[in-house]
């Protein structure tokens, strides 16, 4: 395996890999529509910020993303990225694997364009891909605010005062 920038030459395999991905998708959940192409990603190659694995002429896999923004999660300063359903994508062998190395030399990228938060789509039933990515700690940001829907019974706590702290205190 060899890891390469993503560039205009991998988009073809890439959007078959895509295609692929999703109609696994499509297993799980019938309700999808049928697609006959994914969208076009030669602006992911032109960007500079995707990579590729290749094992000789062929695209394993590809992780790419849309251009850094800033003040992510309305967070003053964050830079992020975006890697959007269907801007990446593997083979189903060894997709743990493969992800793996893409992050690596992705996340590399990102960091030297000075990107500290990232963000990428993956399919709900795409067990493999998720659990490596929650290797490397995605899907930690709101795990504290995930719970049940069921109502909180709570006595009421009027000794209580709740308000915002000042920068003082």
């Amino acid at each position: 395996m060899q890891i390469v920038d993503f560039t205009t030459a991998h988009t073809e395999q890439a959007m078959q890999i895509a295609m692929q991905n999703y109609n696994e998708e499509r297993k799980y959940v019938p309700d999808l529509p049928i697609m006959e192409n994914t969208p076009d990603l030669t602006p992911f190659a032109k960007n500079g910020l995707g990579v590729a694995v290749m094992d000789g002429h062929n695209l394993l896999g590809f992780l790419c993303c849309y251009e850094p923004f800033d003040n992510a999660f309305s967070i003053q300063g964050l830079r992020a990225v975006f890697s959007p359903m269907g801007a990446n994508g593997t083979v189903k062998e060894k997709r743990a694997e493969i992800y793996a190395r893409l992050y690596q030399y992705a996340g590399a990228k990102w960091m030297k364009a000075r990107v500290k938060s990232h963000a990428i789509c993956l399919y709900a039933h795409d067990a493999e891909a998720r659990a490596q990515f929650n290797r490397y700690g995605f899907g930690i940001r709101t795990i504290d605010a995930i719970r049940g829907m069921d109502e909180i019974v709570m006595p009421s706590c009027d000794e209580y005062i709740i308000s915002e702290v000042k920068p003082e205190d």
